[in-house]
């Protein structure tokens, strides 16, 4: 080969390794010019409220994805439009759908909370996943979301969290809050805690199990008709348990129920009043803020101001007592069921007389007697003649059952006891059993028909040596004869 040949093929081959450099360093130089539109674009969309996908084809920039609005879409063209080396943009995006109202709801039960609705992302779902909530996976996505809506729907869903069950709606920048608290305080402590967004308003449709107005209401017993119970009692009081404890079946009112309160200190003052009521005609207990106030009429023969001061002992001063003697007349012969004894009972002789059902005979006005006088007594006061203040019903008891037997012919001889303490016992049982043969004859028993002897301590029934012996030996006794 000669020497021009070889320098021919040495400049072919110096031709050849430049094209290829040339051509290998203008790939290199698209590749990097590729690369950097590429990070352009991705960060001219970084703000998508969806998050867009942008890929670079050369110079050419393609975007997917959603957009929230058109306005949202224009504005991410126009970011992409402005980046550096591309050449044209390619709008593949998606508007997604707006919803007008913007709506999502939640209510609550049982401590679950299920939204349904609108969501304006899916970060902002996920947020909503996080609250432990059901139903997020199923809220439709969708544009239209006022501002700061995120803000508004958590305060919404943080209140409603408060409440055992309840429900909260967010429609465009209205707040509805329903659902049920204790308290009127527990409400207004709750709506003080949703700080809402400007431009937001909120609605307040939550109830309250108790109306915040104090503990307070009135026990109202009469005789003829039974209790009758007005106003708001304390928790774990109702009706049953005031009829309970004053031992009447016939209990009706009209009554609210505190979410507060103790009725214990009640109970024991209704079960203190029960061994009054055959004593009284009417009484009303009254409880507020102040106190309890017991204010009474007593039946008709009965020594009011006796009853007053031996009631007085008996709730010792837990109570403010007004009580009465009886100042209304009954007709002569009116009937009535007593409801604190459930004795049919009739108006004669100035008393409530039990209506007795038997036949009489000596073998039965004894037995009628002897039960009475066994279960019932007749008690005086300490050392004296005077009745005591819970013997009226003993006393007309026994009244009505010396009527029925003495038509028959039956005379009753009226026994005074006592047991062997103290001096003059004779004479005092002599004198005791003239008080009760006059309560008789007041109550219509015929004088010639009853007779009255005092027996001091030489009959006793019982131990003298034991309290309880000297109380059963002190008694009354009925002994029938034929007139």
């Amino acid at each position: 080969m000669g020497a021009e040949m070889r320098k021919f093929l040495g400049i072919v081959v110096l031709a050849a390794g430049v094209g290829a450099l040339v051509y290998w360093g203008a790939k290199d130089n698209a590749l990097d010019m590729q690369n950097a539109i590429s990070e352009r674009a991705v960060a001219a969309v970084s703000g998508a409220v969806h998050g867009v996908t942008t890929r670079v084809e050369g110079r050419d920039i393609r975007v997917t994805g959603l957009a929230d609005s058109d306005a949202e879409r224009d504005a991410l063209l126009s970011a992409l439009n402005g980046v550096e080396g591309r050449r044209v943009v390619l709008d593949e995006l998606e508007i997604l759908p707006s919803a007008d109202p913007y709506t999502i709801a939640g209510t609550r039960k049982e401590g679950q909370t299920l939204l349904q609705g609108n969501v304006p992302s899916e970060a902002m779902r996920s947020v909503l996943s996080e609250t432990g909530a059901a139903g997020v996976d199923g809220l439709t996505l969708a544009s239209g979301a006022p501002d700061r809506w995120e803000t508004a729907i958590g305060a919404g869903l943080g209140a409603l969290t408060q409440m055992d069950e309840g429900s909260v709606s967010l429609t465009g920048q209205t707040l509805r809050l329903t659902g049920l608290v204790d308290q009127p305080s527990d409400r207004d402590t709750l709506i003080s805690s949703i700080a809402l967004p400007d431009g937001y308003t909120l609605q307040n449709d939550i109830e309250t199990r108790d109306d915040g107005e104090p503990i307070a209401y009135n026990i109202n017993y009469d005789a003829s008709k039974g209790v009758t119970v007005e106003g708001k009692l304390p928790n774990g009081l109702d009706l049953a348990q005031i009829g309970d404890a004053l031992g009447v079946s016939k209990v009706n009112g009209n009554v609210t129920t505190a979410m507060n309160g103790n009725p214990s200190t009640l109970l024991a003052a209704l079960g203190t009043l029960k061994g009054w009521l055959p004593e009284l005609d009417s009484a009303s207990v009254i409880v507020s803020e102040s106190g309890t106030d017991l204010a009474g009429v007593t039946t008709p023969g009965v020594n009011a101001a006796l009853v007053r001061e031996s009631m007085a002992v008996d709730f010792a001063d837990t109570v403010a007592l007004d009580l009465n003697p009886a100042s209304q007349s009954v007709q002569a012969g009116a009937e009535r069921v007593n409801a604190a004894t459930g004795i049919t009972e009739q108006f004669q002789f100035g008393s409530w007389l039990p209506k007795t059902e038997f036949s009489p005979s000596l073998a039965s006005c004894t037995a009628q007697a002897d039960k009475l006088l066994a279960n019932t007594k007749i008690n005086f006061l300490s050392g004296s003649t005077e009745l005591g203040p819970r013997s009226q019903r003993a006393i007309n008891a026994l009244a009505s059952i010396l009527s029925r037997c003495v038509r028959v012919g039956l005379a009753a001889e009226l026994g005074g006891h006592t047991d062997n303490t103290g001096t003059g016992n004779y004479e005092l049982s002599a004198a005791r059993a003239v008080a009760v043969s006059e309560a008789m004859i007041a109550r219509g028993v015929p004088r010639e028909a009853i007779s009255a002897v005092g027996f001091g301590p030489s009959k006793p029934i019982a131990d003298n040596a034991t309290e309880a012996g000297r109380a059963a030996n002190r008694r009354t006794t009925v002994r029938w004869t034929q007139q």
